[in-house]
């Protein structure tokens, strides 16, 4: 051990993620102060029995609307609740008006100041008024976000930045109802239907380059993104079904940045159900000098998720005040030699 305190953390939002970080949290002895959820019937029980280990932990999951939110001492909460700040913002005001930092799991909060700058500058204002960090963590930080970074490193000059991604819905979901957010299995017309292509928590992609570009020291002037179906000519087999050719199969995002500098990023995001042979993937190439690919895969989708989230929890609590993106705080690093599992 490194003589460290293990963080004191606090889980709202107990899905398959927040389930996730508690498992970890449990098997590495990290101390869980207090769970979340919305009501139902997750709510009342014991957060190991809900988190799927086979023992109590004796935290007992609260409603978030009425829980207790002042009887505890911890140092971060983690919030793996929705992906819209509009949708966290209880949750954020709960967790900073407590003390706590913030990691949050939800996809606009990796770059808050450009999804939505109103609602970004009430989340500087909570945190700098109870000294404590704001960040989103997830996935995206090595594969999307420090992957890019890397692979511009070498760059004495530079002129664009590509991503191009292959994710699959299947391991990210853990029900047909999931899988159906971007109304995969769905006909064509009930994706422009339901406004699919202009999903807001879809569009938060857009940030991707602009991150990369953020933390290479160049000044944004845009940033856009488009959403389209993807559809196959032929049947694809997964465990929820067979799905027939003709139907929505998934969603491409194409999103460009532009800079002051003449420095542009752009991206074409697929997440879709496999075709055989498809492997998940983020793919960065750089046009500098030199030119560089770097092409990360995934084998292990929701760990991978789970395990960026988890690591990036003491670089949080170790922070300076207010939003802090995670490109600030330097590539990850893993935390199995940090804090050991624990003995049985």
């Amino acid at each position: 051990m490194n003589g460290m305190l293990p963080p004191r953390i606090v889980i709202y939002g107990v899905g398959q993620f927040g389930a996730m970080i508690a498992r970890l949290a449990a098997d590495r002895g990290w101390p869980i102060v207090a769970a979340f959820n919305r009501a139902g019937p997750k709510v009342g029980q014991d957060l190991g029995q809900v988190a799927g280990l086979d023992r109590n932990l004796g935290v007992t999951v609260q409603d978030c609307e009425a829980g207790d939110y002042s009887g505890f001492v911890a140092d971060i909460g983690v919030v793996t609740h929705r992906d819209l700040l509009s949708a966290n913002m209880d949750a954020y005001r709960r967790l900073m008006g407590a003390g706590l930092n913030i990691a949050c799991h939800g996809v606009q909060s990796y770059l808050p100041q450009s999804n939505n700058p109103e609602l970004a500058a009430e989340i500087e204002a909570l945190a700098q008024a109870n000294g404590v960090t704001f960040t989103g963590c997830g996935i995206w930080d090595m594969s999307r976000i420090w992957s890019g970074i890397l692979t511009a490193g070498p760059c004495t000059e530079l002129k664009s930045i590509h991503i191009s991604s292959l994710t699959d819905p299947e391991g990210q979901t853990n029900s047909i109802e999931q899988i159906k957010q971007y109304c995969i299995s769905l006909p064509v017309e009930t994706f422009y239907e339901r406004g699919i292509d202009r999903n807001e928590a879809a569009l938060a992609k857009k940030t991707i380059p602009e991150m990369v570009l953020r933390a290479l020291g160049y000044t944004i002037a845009s940033s856009t993104a488009t959403i389209e179906p993807v559809v196959y000519d032929v049947p694809v087999e997964s465990k929820y079904g067979r799905f027939e050719p003709g139907l929505v199969m998934g969603v491409r995002f194409r999103c460009e940045t532009t800079t002051k500098e003449g420095v542009t990023g752009t991206g074409l995001v697929d997440q879709r159900m496999f075709l055989p042979g498809d492997v998940e993937h983020m793919y960065w190439e750089v046009d500098g000098t030199p030119r560089n690919r770097t092409r990360v895969e995934r084998l292990d989708s929701a760990h991978a998720t789970a395990g960026n989230l988890f690591n990036r929890i003491p670089d949080i609590i170790a922070a300076r005040p207010g939003i802090v993106g995670v490109w600030e705080m330097g590539p990850l690093k893993p935390s199995a030699r940090l804090w050991p599992k624990r003995g049985p």
